[in-house]
């Protein structure tokens, strides 16, 4: 394993919150939500059935937990973003990730391919949404109620490129260690 546990939990580092971001950091964050459902699938076909329930670090979820985890997490961003376009700074409901992913039935047993599934479809229709905003709409906010901020559209999408990417590093770096 690592000798350090944060390049066990951020393998790609830390999110960086920013105040601005650019045309050009936006449209990237958006290609990589765009690809990531392929990437993944490709390295979730990589593991075995044994892999599928190993946590990718000590005390970590298991590949499943983390695979339904992308899905659960990617759909609410999804929906958030609908609601901070469709209404005026809207208070989004916050969701308990470490309940759904530990305490769920479908979380802990249900098939990947499911979760797949999900990640595919909500991506295809998140990009398509994303990249039809102008610069205004992508300054529209929600509100989150545990953090006390409002979150615009550009950095969410931002944020959940990281995302993305932060757990597809984590089922990698799990890969290139059982290997």
């Amino acid at each position: 394993m690592f000798k350090s546990i944060e390049k066990w939990q951020y393998p790609i580092g830390r999110y960086l919150p920013k105040q601005n971001f650019t045309s050009q950091e936006i449209e990237e964050a958006i290609k990589v939500l765009a690809y990531f459902p392929k990437k993944l699938s490709k390295e979730i076909s990589l593991c075995s059935p044994k892999d599928l329930n190993t946590p990718y670090r000590e005390g970590g979820w298991t590949i499943r937990q983390l695979t339904h985890h992308i899905a659960d997490s990617h759909m609410h961003a999804y929906i958030r973003c609908k609601f901070a376009y469709l209404e005026d700074r809207p208070l989004i409901k916050n969701y308990q990730e470490q309940d759904w992913a530990e305490k769920s039935p479908d979380a802990c047993n249900a098939s990947v391919e499911a979760s797949l599934n999900i990640i595919q479809g909500v991506h295809e229709r998140w990009v398509f949404f994303l990249t039809s905003l102008n610069t205004e709409e992508l300054n529209r906010t929600y509100i989150h109620p545990e953090r006390t901020a409002e979150f615009p559209l550009a950095e969410v999408a931002c944020f959940y490129a990281w995302h993305a990417q932060h757990h597809l590093a984590h089922i990698q770096t799990f890969l290139n260690y059982t290997a």
